[in-house]
């Protein structure tokens, strides 16, 4: 991982490769998180994924009818991700959306928000970028059950924080992940 390029994790072409195989893994919980979205949001509506990384979620959700972009920070990853014809993919950060405002009907942040960095304007822009009554599904590791991993997890206290000046939170477990749907 690259962390010399602001105060973000930026993913190296060798991370994106080794990615490719760690979304295998994956596949349950991006499944889970398709299953979650198309519960709260019918298609053909338009969802924004912040860090698809290698675009396996968005090519999903794809699949099912909804026109999704995905917004990601690293090209190594995105250039992976164009792999899949349907969705749309845009290099760019969560701090600095390149999205129009009220544009989108949701947002899904899976495995990524504890990369965000900046969270306060990361969080004004997903909310700016949703319509009214649009729902966030943020998908992190459950810290309270599997432990911290390193930093690359989330507990319910730290989501709360995070996500609670511009949204309403409600969580949904499933082991070993936290999810927390929350509406604007």
């Amino acid at each position: 991982m690259d962390r010399g390029y602001g105060y973000f994790e930026q993913f190296d072409e060798q991370t994106a490769r080794m990615y490719r195989f760690l979304e295998l893994l994956l596949l349950w919980g991006y499944r889970l998180a398709a299953n979650i979205i198309s519960r709260y949001v019918r298609s053909p509506a338009r969802i924004l994924e912040i860090g698809p990384g290698t675009g396996r979620l968005a090519d999903i959700l794809s699949r099912r009818g909804y026109y999704v972009v995905g917004v990601d920070v690293s090209l190594p990853m995105l250039k992976r991700a164009r792999r899949f014809w349907r969705p749309d993919f845009v290099n760019g950060s969560s701090w600095a959306l390149p999205i129009t405002t009220g544009r989108f009907d949701a947002a899904v942040a899976m495995f990524t928000l504890h990369h965000w960095g900046d969270h306060e304007s990361s969080i004004r822009n997903v909310y700016e970028s949703l319509k009214p009554g649009s729902v966030f599904i943020v998908v992190e590791a459950d810290a309270d059950r599997v432990g911290p991993m390193g930093g690359h997890s989330c507990d319910r206290a730290c989501l709360t924080n995070v996500l609670s000046p511009y949204f309403s939170v409600e969580f949904l477990k499933s082991f070993p992940l936290i999810i927390a749907l929350v509406r604007n």
